[in-house]
Formats: structure tokens, sequence, C-alpha cells
């Protein structure tokens, strides 16, 4: 519990920097690191392969910095590979959920609209990581 309860409020801060710079700073994501050596238990060394995904997202697609693909691992790291996995699927559905309902909560005439289509869309993805984790550890346990 004293493990989650640091976890998550170091995520959080992570969100918070996140969204006000679209950067995570390497402090942050050692900060997160650190809360797996907390008890109980042990770090889950496996789990930092949870990061995988992001990382090949990130080289064949793009759009997905670094510092997502760190703390994605370094959730591994606490969590472990299922439950990291498990938010992260979360989290991108959440993302996909605000995208669309962005998207149909505008109302603009057509010209406005096809100019923002060739515009490319970036979200901080931190916030929906925190939240995608935090519902798996509820629904998870």
């Amino acid at each position: 519990m004293i493990r989650l309860a640091f976890f998550f409020s170091a995520l959080s801060l992570a969100a918070v920097m996140d969204m006000r710079t679209r950067t995570i700073p390497d402090w942050l994501v050692v900060l997160v690191a650190l809360t797996s050596m907390l008890p109980p238990g042990q770090p889950n060394l496996l789990g930092v392969l949870a990061g995988l995904p992001l990382l090949l997202a990130g080289i064949t697609i793009g759009g997905i910095g670094g510092g997502d693909v760190k703390l994605m691992g370094v959730c591994g790291l606490v969590l472990g590979a299922s439950q990291a996995l498990t938010g992260l699927f979360l989290a991108l559905c959440l993302l996909v959920l605000w995208h669309a309902a962005g998207g149909m909560g505008r109302k603009k005439n057509r010209k406005k609209q096809k100019e923002e289509k060739e515009q490319e869309q970036a979200y901080p993805l931190v916030p929906f990581l925190f939240a995608g984790m935090l519902i798996g550890i509820w629904i998870g346990g």
C-alpha cells in the first residue's frame, strides 16, 4: 500500500509536468523507479519490458517521446509487466475516447475543420497513463 501511494504520487507529479511542459524529466523517472524498492516486495525487473510497445510505436510511427517510454518501463518495474500493460491498454483507450470526444464537441465551419484535420494533434500521454494505471490497479487488485 505504501509503495502504491508513493508510486501514484510520483506519477501524478509526472502527469502535471507532462501537461505543463510536454516533457518528463529524468529525475521524475528515477523517482518512480525508486518506488519499486519500497516494501512490500522487490522490483519486477522483467516488468521493464512493458515499455517495449511504446518504444516500437515511437520508432515506427513517431509521436511518442522517450520520457513516455522510460516512464512506462519503470511503471512495469513497480507494478509488473502484466499490470503495467493492462494500465497502458486502458490509458490508450482513454486517450482515444478523449480524442473522439474532442472531435465531436467542436462545431465549426467546414473550412476550419479541414484545416484542423491537416494539423496533427498532440496530447500528453502521462495523464492518461496515470488514469489507466489507477483503473488497472482498481480493477485488477
